[in-house]
């Protein structure tokens, strides 16, 4: 009986065939994971006695730190200077205006070498940043808007959680001042008598409340909206994720070895 070789190209794109089937499944599971892990921070600017919108200036957002295969958080490279531990705090100690402003004071010593993304105010006082979820930020205003003082920097941890409620997407609403005006030492104009003042007209508009649970940071609520982000990305955040596109490349390279000794063998056995 007479055997029947099969080419060595056709057994080659059969063998690949398979294998791409085989990791069809592991990639459709890393798209799921990725989707369910996007998360999103959305910054309203406010004054804080009249509840207008404030717009112009620019924010910056900062990955500080990642969660490990415990679930508790560690220190991103860029970070890992800080001396303050970060994996034996909760979110309520993480989320305090002092644990941000030690994280400001590193960012302002390495200023120039960390990494973040950058976002613009609109007209309308938003800003927005996509963003991994199971991680620490730290968000700080990089321009004030005009006529007003920088927003105090500040922390969010995602997932943020809340009465149990566990929440992806975030809005944080920081408390805005104007800028004061020191008056002079020796006025030049004479003080106006107190019985010609104009009666103050009592605001209607709705002012910022604090968040009861965190009193020194934004007021923090869930984006119920399909979150778009407007950040202007100047500088990518670093990634930590496992890379998938080196999986083909190196199983196709493996298969094409492979190929190449089994027809040279057969071609010696001729």
């Amino acid at each position: 009986m007479r055997e029947v070789k099969s080419h060595p190209l056709c057994s080659f794109f059969l063998a690949l065939a398979m294998l791409l089937c085989l990791l069809l499944p592991a990639f459709q599971k890393a798209d799921r994971v990725d989707a369910a892990d996007a998360s999103n921070i959305t910054i309203q600017m406010h004054d804080l006695k009249t509840g207008v919108a404030i717009k112009g200036g620019s924010l910056v957002v900062y990955q500080v730190a990642k969660k490990d295969s415990a679930g508790k958080f560690q220190y991103t490279s860029q970070f890992s200077s800080v001396t303050k531990s970060i994996s034996s705090l909760s979110q309520d100690q993480i989320m305090t205006a002092d644990f941000a402003n030690t994280l400001a004071s590193y960012v302002t010593a390495n200023q120039g070498k960390l990494s973040g993304v950058s976002a613009q105010i609109s007209d309308s006082g938003e800003a927005s940043a996509n963003v991994e979820g199971d991680a620490v930020y730290l968000v700080t205003q990089d321009t004030a808007a005009s006529g007003y003082e920088k927003m105090n920097p500040f922390c969010v941890v995602l997932p943020y959680t809340v009465d149990g409620k566990s929440m992806s997407n975030i809005i944080a609403q920081p408390k805005m001042k104007k800028k004061t005006t020191s008056l002079p030492k020796h006025p030049t104009t004479p003080t106006t008598p107190s019985s010609n003042k104009t009666p103050s007209t009592p605001s209607t508009s709705k002012k910022v409340k604090s968040n009861p649970r965190h009193p020194s940071v934004p007021t923090i609520k869930e984006n119920k909206k399909t979150p778009s982000a407007t950040n202007r990305v100047v500088k990518s955040l670093p990634q930590t994720g496992q890379l998938n596109w080196p999986i083909p490349l190196l199983a196709l390279l493996g298969l094409t070895f492979f190929t190449w000794g089994w027809a040279a063998q057969e071609s010696s056995e001729r």
